[in-house]
């Protein structure tokens, strides 16, 4: 008795999500958004230069094959805010 309840069970969640499946779609990912963060490596001493450097050399060492698609400028990229409190890149 159990057994057939169990089975009927299995067959009941096997339909469901085969059904549904689209609504699981977007919920499972194959990585962690990946990413690197300038901080560590160059604290305030970031220009556009090192950025681009930077996203050469994660697609050139393979980084972005692997799953990697961010480039995080953490700090020190702003100079001040403007007057309507917009933050102001330093150039």
């Amino acid at each position: 008795m159990i057994t057939k309840i169990f089975q009927s069970f299995l067959l009941y969640i096997l339909i469901f999500f085969h059904q549904h499946s689209s609504l699981f779609a977007n919920v499972f990912i194959d990585t962690p958004p990946m990413g690197w963060n300038s901080w560590n490596r160059f604290g305030c001493d970031i220009d556009e230069n090192i950025v681009i450097e930077t996203a050469e050399a994660m697609i050139s060492n393979g980084m972005k094959d692997a799953g990697y698609e961010y480039i995080i400028i953490d700090d020190c990229w702003q100079s001040s805010r403007d007057k309507q409190g917009q933050i102001v890149p330093d150039k």
